[in-house]
């Protein structure tokens, strides 16, 4: 109960506006992959063997909870784990990386089955709609808090130069982020991988 407070007073009215922002440009980012490549009518065998070359092995063998884990190792946590690296990189929006390439790749796998029968694409932009926008929203969510330790260790970089320095707990920022994780981002990515493995198909086959 105590963890749960302290990521409550840490996630504030800010960080979910700024998580909305982030999740709008993600959207708009996945929206643009599909218009554009549906448009542009690209080299489908190149694009869908570029898609299984960034497909991890073990997501491509695996099925059933297998398939799960291989997505929550992934999204989970080699995902925030990159964006929490580039996070400690001074410069801002830079782990905003993770999310923009996450939300193009099905932009663009949307156009192309959009272009080869386009009442199966929109069947198939359906049933990934769920674990879409919650496994882009988690990351969203994540980049929205990294956003305010990034701003911690700019701040303390200034402080350098600065006579007056600013007052700023990396230590405790970075805890409260680990708190969020657990709590809040790690069990809407496990949800995600859920979606994506057993509902996406149910959704998918009702049509």
């Amino acid at each position: 109960m105590n963890k749960v407070m302290k990521m409550y007073k840490a996630i504030n009215k800010s960080v979910f506006k700024r998580a909305i922002v982030f999740f709008v440009i993600a959207i708009i980012v996945t929206i643009l992959g599909i218009v554009i490549t549906y448009m542009i009518n690209p080299d489908i065998k190149g694009v869908m063997e570029s898609f299984e070359n960034k497909s991890s092995d073990q997501v491509k063998e695996s099925t059933g909870i297998n398939k799960v884990w291989a997505y929550i190792v992934n999204n989970g946590f080699i995902v925030p784990l990159q964006m929490f690296i580039l996070a400690l990189i001074p410069i801002q929006f830079i782990y905003l990386v993770n999310i923009i390439s996450t939300a193009l790749l099905p932009g663009i796998l949307f156009g192309i089955v959009l272009h080869l029968d386009f009442i199966k694409g929109i069947e198939m932009i359906v049933s990934a709609s769920p674990h879409y926008f919650t496994e882009i929203f988690a990351l969203c969510l994540f980049a929205a808090v990294l956003f305010e330790l990034n701003r911690v260790i700019r701040t303390k970089i200034k402080n350098v130069f600065k006579k007056d320095k600013d007052q700023v707990f990396l230590v405790k920022k970075v805890w409260s982020i680990i708190i969020i994780y657990l709590v809040l981002i790690l069990p809407m990515i496990i949800a995600a991988a859920f979606l994506e493995t057993y509902i996406a198909d149910v959704i998918f086959n009702l049509f």
